[in-house]
């Protein structure tokens, strides 16, 4: 199946794009039921029901505090102070299935955890550009569903965990992607692997399979530009375009030391 089109409806859209955001987590049930879980479970605080000039004024609230505590800190360099909160923004937009939260990507405990207390998928993605990886895995039924890892660094790889490994390499443009495939839900041939990984490669865009992928579960990774980040800059009397396609947003206070962000899953989940 062929991308949607960037210019297409947001609720029309699956898959990702050769632009869309580098990192995220999608969950697979409403933004209510994330936070409730978020603020039961793992005790943050929560406002519910927010629109995109909230989030703007929390996350500048935030950029003040960080320049007041530097300010203090010159003339009383001994003081300490609280961590300061940030605002995680998670939404869902109209005609999806999926809350997104606009995380590393590598947050595979917070994923797992939430897959587990949801009763739902789960799915992770992380670009790791510097290190020339990008990683995408689906968690559900307490275990990984599906892993799919490419890129021209992967590193160390696990000796029978893959079920497709092939190399993608073009010595005209020094073009070089190994990819890793593995599922427990879903059978997939090299084949078809490769006719979609290599899709987009005249565009010199590596997310054939991603898109694949994430088509088949039903979600779709947001552009930059659709997400509340690309807003920081625009005059508030254009956010109502945004908040127009956007079912419900809410926005997780985390503390900039919270070390559940760096716990890993049990091995017996992969």
């Amino acid at each position: 199946m062929s991308s949607t089109p960037e210019d297409s409806p947001i609720s029309q859209k699956l898959g990702c794009h050769k632009y869309s955001i580098d990192n995220c987590i999608l969950i697979k049930a409403n933004v209510e039921a994330v936070t409730s879980v978020i603020r039961e479970y793992f005790e943050l605080e929560v406002l519910s029901h927010c629109t995109l000039s909230d989030y703007i004024d929390v996350e500048k609230n935030s950029r003040r505090e960080v320049e007041h505590q530097h300010q203090v800190s010159q003339s009383r360099p001994n003081k300490s102070f609280p961590p300061i909160r940030w605002a995680i923004p998670a939404w869902q937009f109209k005609g999806h299935q999926w809350t997104i939260l606009p995380l590393s990507g590598t947050e595979e405990a917070l994923a797992f955890a939430l897959s587990l207390l949801l009763k739902t998928i789960v799915i992770t993605f992380h670009d790791s550009d510097h290190a020339s990886y990008k990683e995408f895995k689906v968690f559900g039924d307490e275990c990984l569903l599906e892993h799919y890892l490419y890129g021209a660094e992967c590193g160390e790889i696990l000796t029978n965990y893959w079920d497709i490994i092939f190399e993608d390499y073009d010595s005209d443009t020094f073009w070089y992607r190994d990819h890793h495939f593995k599922s427990v839900v879903r059978t997939v041939n090299e084949t078809e692997l490769r006719k979609a990984a290599i899709s987009r490669k005249w565009d010199w865009d590596d997310r054939g399979f991603l898109d694949t992928c994430l088509r088949y579960f039903e979600a779709y990774i947001p552009l930059l530009k659709e997400t509340p980040y690309h807003h920081h800059s625009e005059a508030k009397t254009t956010f109502h375009r945004w908040d127009n396609n956007v079912m419900r947003l809410d926005l997780i206070l985390m503390p900039s030391n919270w070390k559940y962000l760096d716990w890993t899953i049990p091995k017996q989940v992969i």
